[in-house]
């Protein structure tokens, strides 16, 4: 009987300090008004203008003592490939995945960084249940916007994520 006591007891204070704990919770922040990446599309980006992008990545991605390897593709706003480059000894594993985060990026309208930031919280799980491909969560992959549309997107694999994204960035940077 004592221990039926005790634990009855302990059970209720379980309930009553979790009830404190919940009624204490901070009050959910506003939901803003303004869609994020609401960025509209427009026309796509020419096979001769992506060259030019790709031409700043390798030269980031040789700069100094730089040796990355790397696959870069170039997608149209509906992230059809338009242009593809894949330097010297790139890993074969890159060129599928420079694909998906040009794709990504272009489809959702937003660096492919994100999702991999998302990725490290729990509701990361949430994002390998959309589309039929999921997006691709790893940094390197950009939105290419001029005129405030975008006109296509970059993605750059083969080194670690943060090289892909600095060597990508390059090229981004290039499209006012």
């Amino acid at each position: 009987m004592r221990k039926y006591i005790l634990s009855s007891m302990a059970v209720s204070a379980a309930v009553l300090f979790g009830a404190q704990a919940q009624a204490q919770a901070p009050a959910a922040a506003p939901v803003s008004d303004q869609m994020p990446f609401d960025i509209p599309y427009g026309p796509s980006i020419t096979a001769d203008r992506a060259a030019e992008i790709v031409k700043a990545i390798v030269a980031e991605a040789k700069k100094g003592s730089r040796n990355w390897k790397l696959a870069i593709s170039v997608v149209d706003p509906s992230g059809d490939l338009v242009y593809f480059y894949k330097m010297d000894h790139t890993q074969v594993g890159s060129v599928t995945i420079s694909q998906g985060k040009a794709r990504t990026s272009a489809r959702y309208r937003r660096p492919t960084q994100i999702f991999s930031n998302v990725m490290q919280t729990p509701a990361g799980a949430y994002i390998a249940t959309l589309d039929a491909v999921p997006p691709v969560a790893s940094p390197g992959g950009f939105p290419l916007i001029e005129g405030g549309k975008i006109i296509g997107a970059v993605g750059c694999s083969g080194a670690t994520g943060d090289q892909d994204g600095v060597a990508c960035k390059a090229g981004v940077d290039t499209v006012k």
